[in-house]
C-alpha cells in the first residue's frame, strides 16, 4: 500500500473534525488502514508539556510569534508520526487562523515542506449553517467559538480557498472541496475516504 497523506481543513464550525472521525470509522469498517492526527491537539500537548496549559480555542489568541513557534514544533512532531505510520494519514487542521491582527496561515511553507501532503481538502458548508453550529457550540459550552456575521464567514471561506490554492502551488497537491451540509457528514466522509482508495 502506498501511504497517502491528506491535510483536511475547514473554518471553525464547518464540521471538519466530525467528518474526519466519521471517515476514520468508515475506513475501519472497510478494512482500510487510516488514522487521523489533529494538529491542534499536538499544539495543546506541546503547550501542556512546556508548563503553559491552554484551551485549544485560545491558541489563536496567543501572540503570532509564539503561535509560529508552537506550529513549527507541532509540524515536526506530526511529520515523525507520518514517517512511522503504516497506514494512510489525515491531518485535521485549519487552512487559516483568524487572529486578533489578521489571518495567519495554518499551513505555511515550512509546515507543508515537512508534512508533504498528497491532497489538500477543504470541508465547506453554507455560512448560515456555520453560524448556527457556532452558536450551538457556544450554548453547549463545548467550544469557545467566535460568532461572526455572514459577511465575515463568507470572507473566511473565500480566504481559505485562496490559501488552499497557494498551498497547492507550493506542494503540487490537488485541492479537493467536500461539502458538509447539516446531516451530511456520512456522505462527506465517504467522499473523503475515496481519496485513499487505489
Amino acid at each position: 500500500m502506498a501511504r497517502k497523506v491528506a491535510i483536511v481543513t475547514g473554518i471553525p464550525g464547518v464540521g471538519k473534525t466530525t467528518v474526519c472521525k466519521e471517515t476514520e470509522a468508515l475506513a475501519a469498517q472497510e478494512g482500510i488502514k487510516l488514522k487521523v492526527l489533529n494538529f491542534g491537539d499536538v499544539m495543546v500537548e506541546i503547550m501542556e508539556r512546556s508548563g503553559r496549559p491552554l484551551h485549544r480555542d485560545r491558541l489563536r489568541k496567543m501572540d503570532i510569534s509564539s503561535q509560529k513557534v508552537i506550529q513549527a514544533q507541532a509540524a515536526a512532531k506530526l511529520a515523525k508520526a507520518i514517517e512511522s505510520a503504516d497506514e494512510h494519514v489525515i491531518i485535521d487542521t485549519h487552512m487559516i487562523i483568524r487572529t486578533g491582527t489578521g489571518y495567519l496561515p495554518g499551513l505555511p511553507k515550512h509546515v507543508l515542506d515537512v508534512l508533504k501532503p498528497d491532497f489538500l481538502v477543504l470541508i465547506e458548508t453554507d455560512p448560515e449553517e456555520i453560524a448556527a453550529r457556532r452558536t450551538k457550540d457556544l450554548a453547549a459550552g463545548e467550544r469557545l467559538r467566535d460568532v461572526r456575521v455572514m459577511e465575515e464567514l463568507k470572507e473566511e471561506l473565500e480566504f481559505s480557498r485562496m490559501v488552499a490554492s497557494a498551498c497547492s502551488v507550493l506542494t503540487g497537491a490537488p485541492v479537493v472541496i467536500i461539502k458538509n451540509p447539516t446531516g451530511g457528514q456520512k456522505e462527506a466522509a465517504k467522499a473523503l475516504l475515496e481519496l485513499f482508495r487505489g
